[in-house]
Parts: C-alpha cells; sequence; structure tokens
C-alpha cells in the first residue's frame, strides 16, 4: 500500500470533508482515506501513487484543489 498526504485547498466544513472523502474514495485503487479540516489535509492509503491532477479531476467543478504535500 501506498499511503500519501495532500494538501487540500477549499475546505471550510465538516461537509467539504465528507464530499472531499466521497470524491477521492471514487479514485480507483484508493482504500482509505482521512480527511482533517483544520489543518487542510487529506491522508490516502492506496495500491498506487496518485497524482494531483487525478484528484483534481475528481473533485470535479467544485472549488476543492488538491496540493501535493511531498514536493
Amino acid at each position: 500500500m501506498i499511503h500519501q498526504t495532500f494538501t487540500i485547498n477549499g475546505m471550510t466544513c465538516d461537509a467539504c470533508t465528507k464530499l472531499t472523502a466521497k470524491r477521492i474514495r471514487s479514485i480507483e485503487g484508493v482504500h482509505e482515506i482521512s480527511v482533517d479540516l483544520q489543518s487542510k489535509r487529506a491522508t490516502i492509503e492506496a495500491d498506487r501513487p496518485l497524482n494531483v491532477d487525478e484528484i483534481n479531476a475528481a473533485f470535479g467543478e467544485s472549488n476543492y484543489r488538491a496540493e501535493d504535500n511531498s514536493l
């Protein structure tokens, strides 16, 4: 399993964290996700490394945007 952490900009409430988790969970290969509103971070466990572009694509037209914390 691959563990990654991304900053998620645009989250402002608990509903945002739930929607963020739901959208990221829809990405093929994602097994677990934890989203923290205070730190604005999503910790993801997946079969393979994820990239910012595919996470942002899962967000669609929402105001959420991921940033890779490994840079």
